[in-house]
């Protein structure tokens, strides 16, 4: 190798360097973290919403009983729901006044004119016909749900 190859040689070297540190992640990082949050928030708020309330378990339960028990748990439940007179507790409508604050309280005609009058005098006679208590709990969930109560959930 003469002297001239070898100074070409030397002129196609360059100078060690370091290599160059890793692109910053920081952007992925925050995505990651972001989706983190958001997956945490959305299975908090799925779980809150799902939890059932009083009402919803109480009629639920209802579902379970024989027809005479499932009656009186619902009636007890409209009994706590829709109070007649809050500064007079102790002296709550009954029989057909019972039924028509009912209607007034849940802006409906269901208790006074409808399968609903179960809840007023005929609660405390035998029942002249099948009840369906299936159907009674759908239309209570329907009228809770419209109408809901802010106290007891």
């Amino acid at each position: 190798m003469n002297n001239t190859d070898s100074a070409e040689l030397l002129a196609t070297l360059r100078d060690i360097h370091e290599p160059l540190p890793p692109e910053a992640g920081w952007p992925w990082v925050l995505i990651a973290i972001a989706l983190a949050v958001i997956l945490v928030i959305m299975l908090w708020l799925k779980r809150k919403k799902h939890k059932p309330s009083i009402i919803e378990q109480q009629i639920e339960a209802a579902r379970g009983e024989p027809s005479f028990q499932a009656l009186t748990r619902l009636a007890r439940l409209l009994r706590k729901y829709a109070p007649a007179d809050a500064q007079n507790e102790n002296k709550q409508p009954t029989g057909e006044a019972w039924l028509h604050h009912l209607d007034s309280h849940f802006k409906t005609d269901y208790f006074s004119q409808d399968t609903g009058k179960i809840f007023g005098d005929a609660l405390y006679k035998k029942p002249k016909q099948h009840l369906d208590i299936d159907a009674l709990c759908n239309q209570l969930q329907k009228l809770f749900k419209k109408h809901g109560p802010t106290t007891l959930c």
